[in-house]
């Protein structure tokens, strides 16, 4: 009897339903700067910051506990008459704004991007240009823009998106996920994935 071998295999399928549930996507326009940080739409038509902070560090509280800290060279807040909202950017090519994600007071995720648009009202955090997820369980995400919001955990994009995890390596178009990336939805996909082949 010849023993089990593991083999990598390609499977692309249409649709995976990896997390129960149906979330909509929400979409939303805005505006690159000429450094490629986006901004929304408000900020693009001239609007002023109401106020800016260097080398900035915001932590989001929840029930007395963390949830959540950014750091970034730079933050702009702006208040509108619906909204309040900030824009955390970098001042170089090679700097990143830099977000920590907790659960229970322990972290669980770390979000690296361009810029990040973080919207206090809602709760909704926006990362944009070169974005990395990277939890503490070693799974990864990376993708050119994502949502993140506080109160439902979730981290949603229209986006591509590459997720890999020590045993899965996972391309596709759209995702609904847990903010530690333990379960996903996503679209379209090409995905390896381990399997053991039985030959007797």
């Amino acid at each position: 009897m010849t023993p089990a071998v593991r083999s990598i295999r390609t499977i692309t399928i249409g649709t995976l339903l990896v997390a129960v549930g149906m979330v909509g996507l929400a979409g939303g326009c805005e505006y690159r700067s000429r450094s490629g940080a986006a901004v929304p739409g408000d900020s693009a038509q001239g609007e002023r910051p109401s106020q800016i902070t260097w080398d900035a560090s915001f932590t989001l509280t929840e029930d007395g506990h963390r949830r959540a800290i950014i750091r970034a060279a730079r933050m702009d807040q702006y208040s509108t008459d619906d909204s309040t909202y900030s824009i955390w950017r970098t001042l170089s090519d090679t700097g990143r704004v830099r977000s920590y994600i907790f659960e229970k007071g322990d972290s669980s995720a770390t979000i690296t991007a361009d810029s990040v648009v973080y919207h206090s009202g809602e709760g909704r955090f926006e990362a944009y240009g070169n974005v990395v997820v990277l939890t503490t369980e070693n799974r990864r995400l990376e993708s050119e823009r994502l949502t993140w919001n506080q109160f439902d955990r979730k981290i949603r994009t229209r986006r591509f998106v590459h997720i890999t995890t020590p045993t899965e390596d996972v391309r596709g178009n759209g995702l609904v996920a847990d903010e530690d990336l333990e379960s996903y939805q996503i679209g379209e996909f090409t995905a390896e994935v381990e399997v053991e082949d039985e030959n007797s």
